[in-house]
């Protein structure tokens, strides 16, 4: 199953959830009426039994009981009435959440975590988070821990890649190791990557919704003379919150397993996650949670945060065994052989082989290939998290890269892995092609690529973190500074008139401050290499969240201003810019808009033409390759749209960004084929420049698809 194939599975359940509701809470309803009716029989019952008042009224009320447990226009009225106050429960919730997982977060007690922080543990949690989310070409979500809670868990929050948060428990940062907390971080990616999230944040207001009716039988029985009536209402809603148990369960529970086999495919090692679930089974508070928000999303931990009853009752997640077992397949289900930290003291990690180490470093590939034949670890992590082929990777050593990189795939066992072929991506052919060319695969392998980021995709992103001058690193994690890096990456290269207009503009808006911080970052940006510049990006955008309105309103302006001050757009300040706004537009202005399905591409043959054509005037030279281009693109639509080559002037970077915008609202399996399209066509002379797999990149992101970086080769310069 691809990322398409995930994705619209997602949409299914999400059409099963919808469903389930709407049954669940009918159910409900017409519980609620026979309750409410022989409450009212009980009454007169009770006051039967009053032998001063009982002869008088008993008849009334029993009649009175009778009649509204048989009359249908009060079965209809006792229903409809149910069903609002449910479905108003529902919605005051999804209002409630509007301000995206934050709020979320935080009313769950979660503490934001800085890069300011000095704790070692949260130190290693944000370096995994980066590298993940660089590694799946994603925003770096925000990070918040729930204090105090010793049981093992983690979760990831919101309803898009752009509003993801991840929050973790102290028992996660005590208990668990870098390799362990690695595998549950990409299991969280996965639930971001394949819209699980979304599904999960809807899932937070119908079990709102239905538990809602229990807290108004509380209230009833607490503060009002209905004691009775507010019974049927806690029966009821109890019975609602078995119900939204149920239903968890059958959306969400084989969405844990996906989980754990895209987390395992993410990061080549199962035994980092089985370690973790083995621990979660053998801890004193396994993954439980207190917080008094657990009920409503006990279904968006890692763990089952409930007590062991409630668990079972809504077994949203798989027993510990189940899902250890594929990963583990030795383990004997004994948790009492697992060791696990005590009195809050970490085990040192087992130092690396030096001698790997040290001939990788030094680039003796003859000791590489002893230890190979000796059967060394070389997935191994030094002190700093990082493996071999990473060594190799920032000491510049190609040959080494590409040996261990081979190693890895005859060793790694794993179906549906990226072969070094895959990982490529920047060959000893480079000069001959052109400096930066990427040599690319087909568009259909491109396609396969979205959503499923791979161990080589995470060392990229090691690479790429550890290459960063520390000026740049400390920009990027910090509000201010990530606007002037913003700015940086947009000046103009040369010191000329365009550049000092630039920085007059910014002067303008943010103040001289933030014109120095700019000059002072473009001129360490100018050393960077090309790849590493979106990435980057993508490192700034969790900062550029905590953004004032009306400055992210100034940030937007000027980013238009900056691009637009020569007069011309480039692929690189058409790529940062729809990024930067995409990515930050929803968390400012209360999420996603809705917009209607769109099921064919014969209404969107313009905004198609646009597509196709724009990459072709793009990746095509002269006019013979251009069409070349253009035709290799419209092969993989033409069965479903005619589409018509354009010139350039009818296909600029707007008229890109407009259509793009139209055509993120077709299905997932039209979204498969515009993106077939798009690689197909730019990569139609074998090969990709960085700035072109920036543009694909994009493209895919403004479908919704997020793309792995495909220049993953940073050992080459750009």
């Amino acid at each position: 199953m691809d990322f398409f194939d995930r994705q619209h599975d997602a949409k299914k359940k999400t059409t099963l959830l919808v469903f389930y509701f709407c049954v669940a809470v009918l159910f409900i309803s017409l519980l609620n009426h026979l309750i409410l009716s022989f409450s009212i029989i009980l009454s007169g019952i009770v006051v039967a039994a009053d032998e001063e008042i009982g002869d008088e009224l008993r008849e009334p009320i029993l009649e009175f009981g009778l009649f509204f447990l048989m009359d249908l226009r009060i079965l209809m009225i006792v229903t409809f009435l149910t069903f609002t106050f449910i479905c108003l429960a529902a919605l005051i919730r999804a209002y409630q959440l509007r301000n995206g997982s934050t709020s979320l977060a935080l009313a769950m007690g979660g503490r934001f975590v800085s890069h300011s922080t000095t704790d070692s543990k949260e130190k290693q949690l944000l370096n995994i988070v980066e590298e993940m989310a660089i590694a799946s070409s994603v925003p770096v979500p925000n990070i918040f821990v729930l204090d105090n809670e010793m049981g093992i868990n983690a979760m990831a929050l919101g309803s898009s890649v752009s509003d993801s948060v991840v929050l973790v428990t102290t028992g996660f940062l005590r208990e668990l190791n870098r390799q362990e907390a690695q595998g549950v971080i990409a299991h969280e990616f996965s639930h971001i990557l394949n819209e699980d999230m979304k599904i999960n944040m809807r899932m937070v207001v119908v079990i709102h919704g239905m538990l809602m009716l229990r807290s108004f039988g509380n209230f009833l029985i607490e503060g009002t003379p209905f004691s009775i009536i507010g019974f049927g209402f806690v029966v009821t809603g109890s019975l609602g919150s078995g119900l939204a148990g149920l239903i968890k369960s059958a959306v969400l529970r084989e969405r844990e397993y996906l989980a754990d086999a895209s987390a395992v495919q993410f990061t080549r090692n199962s035994l980092g996650l089985a370690g973790a679930l083995k621990k979660i089974g053998a801890h004193k508070y396994g993954s439980r949670v207190r917080s008094y928000k657990t009920e409503e999303v006990s279904h968006m931990f890692f763990g089952s945060s409930l007590r062991a009853v409630k668990a079972k009752l809504s077994s949203t997640h798989p027993p510990l065994l189940e899902r250890i077992k594929p990963l583990d397949p030795t383990f004997d289900g004994d948790f009492t052989k697992v060791k696990i930290n005590e009195d809050s003291q970490f085990p040192l990690p087992k130092p690396p082989d030096i001698s790997l180490v040290d001939a990788v470093s030094s680039g003796d590939l003859d000791a590489v290939r002893l230890h190979i034949d000796a059967g060394t670890d070389l997935n191994q992590r030094d002190d700093s998290g990082s493996t071999p082929v990473v060594i190799a990777a920032l000491h510049g050593h190609k040959e080494i890269t590409k040996v261990l990189l081979d190693e890895n795939d005859h060793t790694s066992g794993f179906v549906g892995g990226t072969t070094s072929q895959e990982f490529n991506t920047i060959s000893d052919t480079g000069s001959e092609l052109g400096q930066g060319a990427i040599q690319a695969e087909s568009a259909s392998q491109l396609a396969d690529t979205i959503g499923n980021p791979t161990i080589e995709h995470i060392d990229f992103a090691s690479v790429l973190l550890r290459s960063l001058p520390e000026i740049v690193k400390e920009a990027a994690h910090d509000t201010h500074d990530a606007c002037a890096l913003v700015f940086a990456l947009l000046l103009d290269k040369r010191e000329n008139e365009v550049q000092q207009k630039q920085l007059a503009m910014v002067q303008d808006v943010f103040g001289e401050h933030m014109a120095k911080a700019t000059g002072k970052l473009h001129d360490e940006v100018l050393k960077l290499d090309s790849r590493v510049k979106l990435p980057l990006v993508d490192l700034a955008l969790g900062s550029l969240k905590q953004l004032a309105p009306d400055q992210f309103s100034s940030l937007k302006k000027l980013v238009n201003d900056l691009i637009n001050v020569d007069q011309a757009i480039d692929l690189f300040e058409f790529s940062l810019s729809k990024l930067v706004i995409r990515h930050l537009q929803p968390h400012f202005n209360g999420g996603s808009k809705k917009v209607s399905q769109v099921y064919s591409l014969k209404r969107l043959g313009n905004e198609c033409s646009v597509l196709i054509s724009a990459i072709a005037n793009v990746a095509g030279g002269d006019e013979q390759t251009k069409q070349e281009a253009f035709d290799a693109g419209r092969a993989h639509v033409i069965s479903k749209v005619d589409v018509k080559f354009l010139s350039a002037e009818q296909c600029g970077l707007q008229q890109l960004d407009d259509a793009l915008v139209e055509l993120n609202r077709v299905t997932m399996k039209l979204k498969r084929l515009l993106i077939q399209a798009a690689a197909a066509s730019i990569s139609a002379d074998g090969y990709l420049q960085i700035q072109e797999a920036e543009m694909l990149r994009v493209i895919s992101d403004s479908l919704d698809c997020p793309m792995p970086p495909l220049a993953i080769a940073l050992d080459t310069a750009a």
